[in-house]
């Protein structure tokens, strides 16, 4: 599955600042990614790699030029060359210096970061969260670790659209995506899952732990929207928590289980956090 390659080559770059991508499949993804977004992928990559405009003629001819050295240095050595590898041997035949190497790492996960975001609020995408979870789970399967998934729904978030317009409608996505990033700690995983649907991954976090967490979540999207700057009728979500049990045998049964608490709380009147 391709998000889990992908997955696996920013993990790569993000622990082995020397680490290589040996998948171009993944830089073909990313490619095919920016087509949707603009009419210039190849400028959007490479400037968004090298932080300096190039014009998509250009940049095409330049990547394709990089395609051509790392084949040929693939032919030279005798094994697969990755793309970074071939891009630093390009630039440094170029007469730039080797924290070329650093400066390409650090950017070419931005690339892949943008390439797994959702475009509105900034958070993972489903495939992206999805496969996060898929790892957490069979982690906290092996090592008999604690993981719990909290699942977010906008309460009548149909009204905001039928009465205020689209516009209001992704002020108000983006609003509850910022308030969960602020709810949550930094080794938490948080994705768009749906229309206005939200997953957030708590890995080494047991029931007790996420109730607390669930319950801040909509105490926080609650208290700062109920003054009605930004919306008349302020915010609520109804929230879902869920804990890895022994007997659930893949991720989904743990998203599920949250996914049907969430609904326990719309039955119980919304603007709450229940527990399967």
């Amino acid at each position: 599955m391709m998000i889990r390659r992908i997955l696996q080559t920013k993990e790569n770059l993000q622990f082995d600042i020397l680490a290589d991508i040996n998948d171009d499949a993944v830089y073909n993804f990313i490619i095919d990614s920016l087509k949707i977004e603009t009419d210039s992928p190849y400028s959007a990559l490479l400037e968004t790699i090298f932080h300096y405009a190039i014009a998509e003629d250009d940049a095409k001819k330049l990547w394709m030029a990089i395609l051509k050295n790392q084949k040929e240095m693939s032919s030279r050595l005798g094994r697969k060359v990755s793309i970074k590898t071939a891009v630093v041997d390009y630039f440094t035949s170029q007469g730039m210096d080797d924290s070329l190497v650093v400066f390409i790492k650090d950017n070419v996960v931005n690339v892949i970061d943008a390439a797994t975001r959702d475009g509105l609020t900034g958070l993972f995408t489903h495939e992206y969260i999805d496969a996060e979870l898929d790892r957490e789970f069979l982690r906290a399967k092996r090592y008999n670790l604690p993981l719990s998934v909290m699942f977010i729904d906008i309460d009548d978030f149909k009204k905001y659209n039928d009465n205020y317009g689209h516009k209001v409608g992704d002020r108000v996505l983006m609003t509850v995506g910022e308030l969960l990033r602020r709810s949550i700690r930094q080794t938490d995983k948080i994705g768009r899952y749906g229309g206005e649907e939200f997953l957030v991954i708590l890995p080494h976090t047991g029931r007790n732990n996420i109730i607390k967490i669930g319950k801040k979540v909509v105490s926080n999207i609650c208290r700062y929207t109920a003054d009605g700057e930004q919306f008349p009728e302020g915010v609520t979500v109804s929230v879902g928590i869920a804990e890895l049990q022994q007997g659930m045998r893949d991720y989904g049964e743990l998203v599920d289980a949250a996914d049907k608490a969430m609904y326990k709380a719309k039955i119980q009147g919304k603007n709450r956090c229940c527990a399967c």
